[in-house]
């Protein structure tokens, strides 16, 4: 509760948590425990929720389309 606190107040300290093409990621917050979904080519930034986590999932529809990028461990 007070790390989102101080998020709301200082700002999240974010980081990103997985590469999922060259031009999208996953990142997430240190401090408060959140995570967005970032897409540089149609500026968004999206909470990450469980539709996301499908799509790029092993197996899902974008992590097929972005077999050029090696999986992160």
């Amino acid at each position: 509760m007070l790390e989102r606190l101080i998020c709301a107040v200082f700002g999240h300290r974010y980081v990103v948590e997985r590469v999922l093409n060259h031009g999208a990621r996953k990142v997430g917050c240190t401090r408060c425990g959140k995570h967005w979904g970032m897409h540089d080519g149609t500026r968004s930034f999206v909470p990450w929720d469980g539709e996301l986590e499908a799509l790029y999932a092993p197996g899902g529809i974008l992590a097929q389309a972005s077999g050029d990028v090696p999986p992160n461990a």
